[in-house]
């Protein structure tokens, strides 16, 4: 079998791969370091299986979003034995291992369903948080700061974010979103937009840091634990994308903050599409 010579990436198209999320602190926080990168990569594939279960409706009375991941699944996407996987899901769940992962038998032969746990606040809030934008530096606990309601342009954003006033800002998520966006580059780049680059960090920081259960988008009502992971796995190609789609828009937008919010949801799902539908009209266009 002949070795397959593989191309470079040019431009944007590493954003036309559809990727599994693995979030950044379980990688570079200290509280994870005894969890096996097998273990982490578990996590991963559980957490992309939540869009498929919010997909299907799959919420518990509590309105907890759960999915369906058994013992076979991981060894058949992990290319592991069975007593391999067996050990995965117990270093992740809540009886043995460091309790990302919940799971609740159903009885009479069902098989069980498991919750994936958000651990973001909770790291962020711990004495052993390491600052990612530091190099090595020793980082004392986050320091909690009140938020000034009155003076967010973006009070009016939702009306359930008004219903829930944030009642304060975890510095640490103020510091991962802005590097995540790429917010400063954006602006250094393009200062005439400073605003809207501005707007769309407080959008994201606001909405991430809401604290209901769930929250409308779209008209469909989606679970918190959900909404958030979508918006901490958004870079600086989501919000160009946003921006870019919000210019070519030609109707007219009865409620910016709402079309915004939306965008930013749906970004990385349809991001792929998007750029590979404008390559195929550039490509069309030069024949």
């Amino acid at each position: 079998m002949s070795e397959i010579q593989f191309k470079y990436f040019y431009g944007t198209e590493a954003d036309t791969f559809t990727f599994y999320r693995i979030p950044k602190l379980l990688v570079t926080h200290s509280y994870f370091d005894n969890v096996s990168n097998d273990a982490k990569m578990l996590y991963g594939l559980m957490l992309d299986r939540m869009s498929l279960s919010a997909k299907n409706g799959w919420f518990d009375e509590e309105n907890r979003v759960f999915i369906k991941f058994s013992i076979k699944d991981a060894m058949k996407l992990l290319k592991i034995g069975k007593n391999k996987a067996i050990k995965l899901f117990a270093e992740l769940d809540t009886v043995d291992g460091v309790g990302l992962i919940e799971r609740k038998n159903q009885g009479q032969g069902k098989p069980a369903v498991i919750y994936v746990k958000s651990f973001m606040s909770e790291v962020l809030n711990s004495n052993r948080f390491e600052n990612e934008t530091t190099s090595g530096s020793d980082i004392k606990p986050l320091e909690v700061s009140k938020a000034n309601t009155n003076k967010n342009k973006y009070n009016n954003t939702l009306n359930e974010l008004d219903a829930n006033p944030i009642d304060s800002e975890l510095k640490g998520y103020e510091l991962l979103i802005r590097k995540n966006l790429e917010i400063d580059a954006l602006i250094e780049r393009d200062p005439y937009d400073s605003e809207l680059y501005e707007g769309i960090y407080e959008l994201v920081l606001e909405t991430v840091l809401f604290q209901g259960e769930s929250m409308v988008i779209a008209s469909s009502r989606y679970p918190m634990n959900l909404i958030r992971s979508k918006f901490m796995k958004l870079n600086i190609h989501h919000v160009e994308y946003v921006v870019e789609s919000l210019r070519s828009t030609t109707s007219k937008v009865k409620n910016i903050k709402k079309y915004m919010l939306t965008m930013l949801f749906n970004a990385p799902t349809t991001i792929s599409s998007y750029y590979i539908a404008e390559v195929n009209h550039d490509m069309a266009a030069g024949l």
